[in-house]
């Protein structure tokens, strides 16, 4: 029968094309792993090296073998991460950081099934504003990130952007609602509620203002989205807020929506974001997996 310590030998000898320096590798006498190579060679009754000026070549059987090493070397690397992945599994921790819209319903529905299915995973979520997202993914703080609209960069990928398009929100039977969708040209009379610029929701429509040459009427700005949704529903003010944050009070009936009809704001998107350097593993790979499948399946 093949041992495993057999084939390391000769793996090592096929590598570096010399068993002495083979045997200074395991730490054992040159004598000694010729004795080794010697009784592999007369188990496959076949020669799996001969001796050239340059060292220690395979015959063609030799090359056979160590084709055959390096397969299982590869079998034996794959099946450790898996039994990794299942010990992560079992208790591991994944590290998220997320926007705040992302956390009023979607996250949080899957972060539920997900510790139903591995109640032994541990969860650290930090929420924080898109460019924070971003930093804290680029930098390895976080494995998987949640932003709005994603700046690009050179530390992080993009695993899926979530359409999320900026909508006028205000409270039900608004006058602003009645006479169809509106552009930023149509809304400097109204008085707005908007995240402060720590949001990438802040910069879109910045970013909008700039392009069409419209100025909103700040009243209020807060880092709470919350609070925004809560003073437009009993105010008169308006705000702009991609679906996913305001989905449950259009339920309730507490806010109304409107999508607006300038470009950059029909463009928007929930993206969802990792590592360049470092893919996620184990536990963070498992809940990456779903977390993608649900966004397809609800937003595609």
């Amino acid at each position: 029968m093949l041992q495993p310590h057999v084939l390391k030998y000769f793996a090592d000898i096929a590598r570096n094309g010399s068993l002495r320096l083979a045997a200074d590798l395991q730490d054992i006498a040159p004598s000694a792993l010729s004795r080794q190579i010697s009784q592999l060679e007369k188990f496959l009754d076949a020669k799996l090296f001969f001796r050239t000026a340059k060292g220690m070549q395979l015959t063609e059987v030799g090359r056979e073998l160590f084709l055959f090493v390096e397969e299982n070397n590869r079998g034996v690397e794959a099946l450790l991460h898996r039994i990794e992945d299942i010990d992560e599994l079992r208790h591991g921790a994944v590290r998220i950081a997320s926007i705040e819209g992302a956390i009023t319903s979607f996250l949080p529905d899957v972060l539920a099934r997900f510790s139903a299915s591995f109640p032994g995973i541990k969860f650290e979520v930090v929420v924080c504003g898109s460019n924070d997202v971003a930093h804290r993914v680029g930098r390895g703080e976080s494995e998987i990130g949640l932003a709005f609209n994603c700046p690009s960069r050179e530390d992080v990928v993009l695993r899926a952007r979530i359409a999320q398009p900026l909508n006028l929100v205000a409270r039900p039977g608004h006058p602003v609602f009645q006479d169809g969708e509106k552009s930023f040209s149509q809304l400097k009379n109204y008085q707005f509620a908007l995240p402060n610029r720590r949001f990438g929701i802040r910069r879109l429509i910045d970013q909008t203002m700039h392009a069409t040459q419209s100025e909103l009427t700040i009243a209020f700005e807060s880092d709470s989205l919350q609070l925004i949704k809560q003073l437009v529903s009993q105010t008169d003010m308006l705000t702009c807020l991609p679906r996913i944050v305001f989905e449950r009070e259009v339920s309730n009936q507490t806010l109304a929506a409107s999508p607006l009809k300038d470009s950059l704001c029909s463009a928007a998107s929930i993206d969802i974001i990792t590592q360049q350097s470092r893919a996620p593993c184990g536990a963070a790979r498992k809940f990456l997996t779903m977390l993608l499948d649900t966004a397809k399946s609800t937003y595609s």
